[in-house]
C-alpha cells in the first residue's frame, strides 16, 4: 500500500506537469526521482497517450494564454515573436491573405541544468487547426522531421493535431506556418518527458496491476498494462484486491 501511494502521488505530480517520453522498467518505488540526462521520443511509440492531451487542453481551455503576431519572413533576427513559454497557450497571429497566410516564431526549448548542451528531449506542439508547420534551425539552413505526427480527439477540446519532435535544449529554433487560409492558428508546446504516467502489468487481464512490473511512458501503453497497480496476484484473474487479495 506504501508503494502505490507514493506512485499515485508521483502520478499527480506528472500529471501537472512538473517532472519527454520513453517507457523505463521500474522496479522499486525511488525509481521516479531519479535524474535522467534527457528523453526523447520511444521507438515504436504510435500516438501520445492521454495525459499530454488533456495537460495542454487545460491550457487551451483556461490559460495561461497569450497572443503573439507572427514573422511575415523567415530567419529574422532577434529572439521576437516566439512561443518560449511552456504551460501556455499562443494564439499566434498569421500575415498575408486569402490562402496564403504565414508566418514564423521562434522557439527556444529550455535544458535540465544537470543536463549537457546538445542534449535532447522530445517536444510535443499541439494545434487548433490543420496550418501546416516547419520546424526550422534558427539560420534556416537545416529542417527538423518530426517523429510523430497524429490527429487529436479530446471532448470539449478545440486541439486537433500534435506534431513530436526531437530538439536540443537551449537551442533556437525557428516554427514556420503556412502557408493557409486561416488567419491564426493555436498552438501549445509541451516537453513530452514531464507528462508520463506509470503502467503497471496485468499479464492475468482481471484489471489490476503488478506494481512490480511497469512502464513510464507519455504514450498509449504497451497492450497488457493498466494504471491500477494493486493486484495482489497477477498470474490469476480470480485473485484481485476484493476477491482474495
Amino acid at each position: 500500500m506504501k508503494t502505490t501511494t507514493m506512485r499515485n502521488i508521483w502520478s499527480a505530480v506528472l500529471s501537472l506537469g512538473l517532472a519527454a517520453c520513453g517507457a523505463t522498467d521500474v522496479q522499486e518505488a525511488e525509481q521516479p526521482q531519479q535524474q535522467e540526462q534527457g528523453v526523447v521520443l520511444e521507438a515504436g511509440c504510435t500516438q501520445l497517450g492521454a495525459s499530454v492531451a488533456d495537460h495542454t487542453c487545460h491550457h487551451a481551455n483556461n490559460g495561461p494564454a497569450l497572443t503573439v503576431t507572427a514573422s511575415a519572413t523567415q530567419n529574422f533576427a532577434g529572439t521576437s515573436p516566439n512561443i518560449n513559454t511552456t504551460h501556455t497557450y499562443y494564439t499566434v497571429n498569421l500575415t498575408g491573405s486569402g490562402s496564403s497566410r504565414v508566418g514564423t516564431v521562434k522557439f527556444k526549448p529550455t535544458k535540465k541544468s544537470a543536463d549537457s548542451v546538445g542534449t535532447q528531449y522530445a517536444w510535443a506542439f499541439y494545434r487548433n487547426n490543420a496550418t501546416p508547420l516547419v520546424v526550422k534551425s534558427e539560420d534556416g539552413t537545416s529542417t527538423i522531421s518530426p517523429v510523430l505526427t497524429h490527429a487529436v480527439a479530446v471532448s470539449g477540446c478545440a486541439l486537433t493535431t500534435v506534431s513530436v519532435y526531437n530538439l536540443m535544449g537551449n537551442t533556437t529554433y525557428q516554427l514556420v506556418f503556412g502557408p493557409t487560409s486561416s488567419s491564426t492558428v493555436g498552438i501549445g508546446a509541451e516537453r513530452v518527458e514531464d507528462l508520463r504516467t506509470y503502467y503497471f502489468q496485468d499479464a492475468d487481464g482481471d484489471g489490476y496491476g503488478n506494481t512490480s512490473v511497469s512502464k513510464l511512458t507519455a504514450c498509449v501503453p504497451p497492450a497488457n498494462y493498466v494504471l491500477d497497480d494493486t493486484d495482489c496476484n497477477d498470474s490469476n484473474a480470480s485473485i484481485y484486491p476484493g476477491a482474495g487479495c
